[in-house]
């Protein structure tokens, strides 16, 4: 049993499920020989180390070293308990699982598993609503904006009924408790302290997703005069809204192809341009830019062009986009619409072409702070434009495209490109981006080479593992005595028991190593028992080291005191030992 959950029925649900299908949900995955690799969403890094073996169906980090299966990955992803992750593989593969209790009695409904399943029957009484009698006006709500069905499916919007009880009956009839509504921002508790109401009413509702298509929220725009215009999903244990972009699942094809994100500020934005068929367009969650979100565009693109609304509001929520998506290692560019229009309004009432014109034309940092033409105000408007550019470049990391901001900037305020540098050498030393979570990790102890290639072959290759005893002499490493262990015992003889054991094992470094080793090609091992022979030979003679240097030392005095016979008898007995050996 783990947690309540039968051993074979883990074993099922890890069997059922894609790491690859699964990860390539969260993460662009591009093909590396017979694995996949992709930027490491665990630490921040420019070049991918991150790997993905179908075949083991395992990962590992070449840069921080995390590793494991498919419910490791949530684990350390979601931050789910291994029961939690191995519950929502199951609901994701279709497996049933007999319902749990967690520590103290509490029920499942307490789990972040249930906070997704709330999201998700909520989203289906909206999308019910909208099709019912009682959505005709988001309907046309929606038809006036132009939104075509296939879009609405796409999207999955919905609307939220002029009703202040609608979604608490619909959900009570479906089993969750009242708490459980609370905690996923659908509901409000009255004040009296007796019962809830809905927290959206006769608005249009948009779901918000994560990367890998599930729901942690919506937004909601209202219909009628009520204010806010647009209102959000309360921050939730599944929900924050700085970390998430709307439209990722819908665009991440697009996005990988093309390197390019187009970003814009609200939902409907982003909705009318990707049916405009600009595919990678996403949108904030009704914030500014904010690194996370930076750093969560990186792991698809290299570059990112801002749309944002002309006003300026908009204007300074570009330029701190701009400083973010640079500081974080993208390119980016911003793109200026007429004043008064927004890029629905500008898709709707110009058309796509249009927008695609201004998109290709987009500003870079250089010529949105100084604008396209002669810059205004002589001198003095020069200045005032390079001190906003020039803390942006002090803070960019040294390379090819600072040196040709340098550049730009001095040939747009005609100057000597060692006036640039001279302003530049005045300001802070450069920060370095913040590391994101997961980063800078202690590697796992290093292993002697006989050992880490005896490890290396028993993992890739089952068919070694019987040559080798449980207590192989001369091992000196904890980390391989564990491994060892493992797979001496029942574990080792089954591949998909040995990888959940060394997946979860309690000991980081062999959870770390074992999936380092796991990940890798077994084609770079062309004599795998001949390999085997030779590092069990190197092992054993390690471990009989001091005895062989006494037979050395004995073999000496023999030599000295003239004694032939002890000679040849102490060489005999050496060269036996080193026969044995191998």
């Amino acid at each position: 049993m783990t947690g309540l959950i039968p051993s074979e029925l883990v074993a099922t649900v890890l069997s059922s499920t894609d790491i690859v299908e699964l990860i390539g949900g969260y993460l662009p995955l591009t093909r590396a020989g017979r694995s996949f690799k992709a930027l490491c969403p665990f630490h921040s890094e420019k070049t991918p180390s991150f790997m993905v073996n179908p075949d083991r169906q395992i990962f590992h980090c070449f840069g921080c070293g995390e590793g494991g299966d498919a419910a490791r990955f949530l684990m350390r992803r979601e931050g789910f308990s291994f029961p939690e992750a191995i519950e929502f593989l199951a609901q994701r593969a279709g497996v049933p699982l007999p319902r749990r209790r967690g520590g103290g009695g509490r029920e499942q409904e307490d789990g972040r598993l249930r906070l997704y399943e709330v999201q998700r029957a909520a989203c289906e009484y909206f999308r019910q609503s909208l099709q019912a009698k009682e959505g005709e006006a988001a309907q046309a709500a929606l038809a006036g904006r132009g939104i075509l069905p296939e879009t609405i499916e796409r999207f999955q919007l919905g609307y939220a009924p002029d009703a202040w009880e609608g979604l608490v009956r619909f959900l009570t009839q479906r089993g969750f408790p009242p708490r459980l509504m609370e905690g996923g921002g659908l509901v409000i508790p009255r004040p009296a302290g007796k019962g809830q109401y809905d927290r959206f009413r006769d608005r249009l509702m948009i779901p918000i997703q994560d990367p890998a298509g599930k729901i942690l929220g919506f937004g909601g725009r209202a219909l009628g005069a009520q204010e806010p215009k647009y209102m959000n999903s309360p921050e939730t244990a599944i929900y924050r809204k700085g970390h998430q972009l709307f439209g990722l699942p819908v665009a991440a094809r697009a996005l990988r192809e093309t390197g390019r994100a187009v970003l814009v500020e609200g939902y409907f934005d982003c909705i009318a341009l990707q049916q405009a068929g600009i595919a990678e367009a996403v949108a904030v969650l009704g914030t500014a830019l904010t690194r996370e979100q930076a750093l969560l565009l990186r792991r698809y693109v290299d570059q990112v062009t801002l749309v944002f609304d002309p006003d300026r509001a908009g204007q300074q929520a570009a330029w701190r986009g701009l400083e973010l998506t640079l500081e974080t290692g993208l390119g980016a560019a911003v793109v200026p619409l007429p004043e008064g229009t927004d890029p629905d309004g500008f898709i709707r009432k110009e058309g796509p072409e249009p927008f695609r014109a201004r998109l290709a034309s987009a500003q870079d940092l250089v010529d949105f702070a100084l604008g396209q033409g002669p810059v205004r105000g002589g001198v003095e408007g020069g200045v005032r434009a390079a001190d906003r550019v020039l803390p942006v470049l002090a803070r960019l990391p040294d390379g090819i495209r600072k040196t040709r901001y340098i550049q730009r900037l001095a040939e747009r305020l005609g100057v000597p490109e060692q006036a640039v540098l001279a302003e530049l050498a005045r300001l802070p030393v450069s920060r370095s981006p913040r590391p994101e979570p997961g980063a800078g990790l202690p590697p796992p102890p290093p292993l002697v080479p006989e050992e880490k290639l005896l490890l290396q072959l028993l993992l890739l290759f089952p068919v070694l593992r019987e040559r080798v005893r449980q207590e192989a002499p001369g091992i000196q490493g904890e980390a391989t005595r564990s491994i060892l262990e493992v797979l001496a015992g029942p574990e080792g003889r089954e591949e998909g028991l040995l990888a959940r054991a060394l997946a979860h094992h309690p000991r980081e470094d062999v959870r770390r190593l074992a999936s380092e080793f796991l990940v890798a090609d077994p084609e770079a091992f062309p004599e795998p028992a001949r390999m085997l022979q030779d590092c069990l030979k190197r092992i054993r003679l390690r471990a009989d080291r001091p005895g062989l240097r006494e037979l050395q030392r004995q073999i000496g005095e023999a030599e000295e005191r003239g004694d032939p016979e002890a000679v040849a008898r102490l060489q005999a007995e050496y060269q036996e030992r080193i026969r044995r050996a191998g």
